[in-house]
């Protein structure tokens, strides 16, 4: 089975499928820090959605998993070059000028799969995802504002049990299957108070997915995987704003709708070729101090080509290219993504 988590700046410190936090939203933490009195203005962002979700590490296959007992390793590479961060509009905000921010991000994941069958040919089992994250950070010397990262460290654990369905069967070949896992972000990732790019994110979420696999003729087939996400509240402030009469006591990230989606054709023996995306969209604003802060809601579509090697069946590849589309309240630029598959 495949599961994950990428990490961005202010608007969205990078992590991927990992729990890797976003920042504070810079269009909208700047914008309330020009304001000279806080009590007369909505509130800043103090705590957005973490970017430690899977975006795009995730792709061909997505719903067909083990069902038969054993581990299944899966190691996860992603670097992102972000350079570009922008408002409400999704234009860029001037802000920021020269925009560079890398995230290099390795998850190892090790999944189980019990014995237990409760409908026959299915399986029941836990999954967990540990990520590692370096960020590197740049701006022009005129920007007006500047992002800090906290370098290398570990970010958000990411565990929950999962049913993994049976594969049904036409003509003598498997044309459907699909995945539900349960889990929750732990906050165990690196944070610097005093950074606004970290890996972790300071607060607990919960996450459930589902994801699935259709081969609707033979070498063709279109997975995707559908996340809801719902972020707890947390006291822990990144970088706090430094706005006269503003006292934080607490903040709580957006609840989320977000997934990835792919359709691949096999070309050549063991080898796929395919495209791949994925979209996020924030379902309700962020809140600062139980206040919700306006113009606070995240967009972002990505696309881009991918490939599947399969090396044996117990060895696969995936690599996997996306370019934005579209992007709001977010950092946005290009990603690339591995994947390695192995079940012993």
């Amino acid at each position: 089975m495949e599961t994950s988590t990428t990490s961005r700046s202010e608007t969205r410190a990078a992590q991927n499928t990992i729990s890797l936090a976003r920042a504070l939203p810079a269009t909208l933490l700047i914008a309330a820090l020009a304001l000279p009195a806080a009590r007369a203005a909505p509130p800043p962002t103090s705590v957005a959605p973490p970017k430690g979700i899977n975006l795009g590490s995730t792709s061909f296959y997505d719903g067909f998993g083990r069902t038969d007992e054993g581990f299944t390793w899966l190691q996860y590479g992603r670097i992102e070059e972000l350079d570009k961060i922008s408002g409400p509009t999704g234009a860029d905000n001037p802000l920021f000028k020269g925009t560079h921010i890398q995230a290099l991000v390795e998850q190892t994941q090790i999944s189980y799969a019990s014995n237990w069958h409760p409908f026959g040919g299915d399986a029941v089992g836990i999954a967990a995802l540990f990520p590692l994250v370096d960020f590197s950070s740049h701006f022009a010397s005129d920007s007006p504002v500047k992002l800090a990262n906290n370098g290398f460290g570990p970010g958000d654990l990411n565990i929950g049990p999962f049913y993994q369905s049976k594969y049904y069967m036409q003509d003598g070949r498997p044309v459907f299957a699909w995945r539900t896992q349960w889990s929750a972000y732990v906050p165990t990732g690196s944070v610097d108070t005093s950074k606004s790019i970290n890996q972790g994110s300071g607060f607990w979420a919960f996450t459930p997915y589902v994801a699935f696999t259709w081969v609707p003729i033979p070498n063709f087939e279109v997975s995707s995987r559908i996340n809801y996400q719902y972020n707890f509240q947390t006291s822990t402030l990144q970088s706090p704003p430094p706005i006269p009469g503003f006292v934080y006591h607490n903040g709580q990230a957006g609840q989320l709708l977000y997934g990835n989606y792919d359709a691949s054709y096999t070309v050549l023996p063991n080898f796929d070729l395919g495209f791949n995306g994925y979209a996020l969209m924030q379902l309700t604003p962020n809140q600062t101090n139980g206040v919700d802060v306006p113009h606070s809601l995240e967009t972002e579509i990505s696309l881009g080509p991918g490939v599947r090697y399969v090396f044996n069946p117990s060895n696969v590849l995936h690599v996997n290219l996306y370019l934005p589309v579209m992007d709001r309240n977010a950092t946005s630029g290009t990603q690339v993504t591995f994947q390695y598959i192995h079940r012993f």
